[in-house]
């Protein structure tokens, strides 16, 4: 009984001066002291190494002490042990934007929001990402074979300092004896399971038609239906919707032929109203000729699926 007593005294302690040190930790951060928070997290790690908070705190010191490589192990370990969570890919995105790797942070973006679909952070930094990567800079850079981060850098991202599910992944808890309910006997009525109806499940077929539909209206410069190819909330880096329709108008109806071909699509994502899907272009007009690696986000929008971001991703 006194052992068992010692041990309960002991994790209340150690989680008390855990708490304290975190504190302490988060103060550092927000300090900007970014090289004392790195040593304060490592200290931690030693009395606890599988504390997720603390490994979290930990990356984001490494991380703005300008020392990726530390970080991001620390962001892998967190999202193979508690891969419920999305801070830890928003921030690693953030790394692999910093070394060029769009690709890569994209799809940690994407992931990110799975776990956690009305994170606004991670649409946001997804959708800034998206537009950077469709802008003409960097399609020029790409093709000039420039460096496209001279680009991507000026793309302000936010990285995240704290977990939103935090309480439910801290562990260090004494156990609380068990309390005995008595529940007064009742005659249990019978209830019909509720039967939910399940959206249909979209095809590839279904997805891949709206981007032929879209290329085909391009190559006849049908203008009228390539713009409905697009949801009315479209920007293409352009301050309004209006703008980027005005500002299309002036490249598809100029005079000469378009040519537009798609191939080797594939999903990247896809839930019942949105799917990220990328495929080869290729684009030929009298003045200009290319072939690269497209990704567009479709979203359903009433009975259509609307395109809501386009970027370019590679060169072929």
């Amino acid at each position: 009984m006194l052992r068992l007593l010692v041990l309960l005294i002991s994790c209340f302690i150690s989680s008390s001066v855990l708490s304290n040190t975190i504190q302490q930790l988060e103060t550092e951060l927000n300090q900007r002291k970014f090289s004392r928070a790195a040593k304060t997290g490592l200290a931690m790690l030693r009395q606890q190494p599988q504390n997720v908070q603390t490994q979290f705190l930990t990356a984001v010191a490494f991380q703005h002490n300008k020392q990726p490589g530390i970080a991001e192990r620390y962001y892998l370990q967190l999202i193979q042990s508690n891969p419920e969570l999305p801070e830890p890919r928003n921030n690693l995105a953030m790394i692999y934007i910093d070394q060029g790797k769009y690709d890569q942070a994209i799809d940690l973006l994407i992931t990110s929001l799975k776990t956690h679909p009305a994170y606004a952070t991670a649409w946001q930094n997804l959708n800034l990402l998206y537009q950077g990567l469709a802008s003409e800079a960097y399609r020029k850079a790409l093709s000039k074979e420039k460096n496209p981060r001279s680009v991507m850098g000026k793309i302000k991202l936010s990285a995240l300092t704290s977990l939103h599910n935090v309480n439910n992944l801290t562990t260090i808890q004494p156990a609380q004896p068990a309390k005995t309910i008595q529940v007064a006997s009742a005659p249990i009525a019978k209830t019909e399971p509720v039967k939910t109806k399940k959206p249909p499940k979209v095809t590839k077929e279904q997805l891949i038609k709206p981007l032929q539909d879209w290329a085909k209206a391009w190559s006849q410069k049908n203008f009228k239906n390539y713009t409905k190819a697009y949801s009315k909330g479209y920007k293409g880096g352009k301050a309004s919707h209006q703008t980027w329709v005005n500002y299309r108008r002036s490249r598809i109806l100029k005079p000469g032929s378009i040519q537009v071909k798609l191939s080797n699509f594939q999903i990247k994502s896809q839930s019942s109203t949105r799917a990220i899907i990328d495929f080869h272009q290729s684009f030929k007009s009298p003045t200009y000729k290319d072939k690269v690696v497209k990704r567009i986000q479709l979203t359903k929008i009433g009975d259509s699926w609307k395109i809501t971001k386009e970027s370019t991703v590679a060169v072929l």
